[in-house]
Formats: structure tokens, sequence, C-alpha cells
């Protein structure tokens, strides 16, 4: 398999992925806003209501998934000399050092901000 085949197949995940991303995100909120009409227990909708914040939690850890595989294409077309710009992907997000700003959040907090969210 050539770099370029492996660069496609990559980003045909990539953007399967971006694909159904927003149609799973869709489908929550819209649940979440129709939840409020049920004629339920109001510990039935509380429990309906963290199961769809815990689907949308691992949507997010989903989109870091997608994101590494992003840099992953962009590393391989740089180190290749391939064009990046044919496979329709963005450029890799870039981390802010924490000599750039003050407010640098470092991996342990942003790992403990992650499972707050999830729980």
């Amino acid at each position: 398999m050539t770099y370029k085949e492996l660069i496609k197949e990559l980003c045909d995940v990539i953007k399967e992925s971006e694909v159904n991303s927003v149609s799973i995100y869709e489908n929550l909120e819209e649940l979440n806003l129709k939840i409020e009409n049920f004629d339920i227990p109001a510990h039935d909708k509380n429990k309906i209501q963290d199961n769809i914040s815990n689907s949308l939690g691992l949507l997010q850890h989903q989109d870091l998934h997608r994101q590494k595989i992003e840099r992953v294409v962009n590393y391989v077309c740089e180190k290749n000399n391939i064009d990046s710009s044919e496979y329709n992907i963005s450029n890799s997000a870039k981390t802010i050092s924490s000599e750039d700003c003050n407010e640098f959040m470092s991996q342990d907090e942003l790992d403990a901000l992650i499972k707050s969210m999830n729980s």
C-alpha cells in the first residue's frame, strides 16, 4: 500500500466519522429537547438525560480520536511531500505551549476535565 492509498483510506474514515458524529449529535439533541414532553417520572427522565449526556461525552472522545487520525495524515503528507489539500481535511490542531499562554492546561488537567464531563 502506498502512502497516498493509506492517506485516502484514513481520510475516508475521517469523513465518515464526521458525518456520523453530526447525525448522532443532532439525534441526541432532539431527544434531549423532547424528553421534557414525555409523561414519565422525573427520575426516569433524569436517567435518560444522563445517558444522553454520557453519549455526548463519548462523542467528544471519538472526536479526539478523529483529530489524532488527522494529525497522522497531515504528518505523513508533510514527511512525504504529499499535497494534503487534495484530501480536503483540515490542518491539525496546534497545541499552545505553556510559554505562549498563562492559562495553559496540562494533559492531566485536560484528562480530568474530560473525565468529569463524562461523569
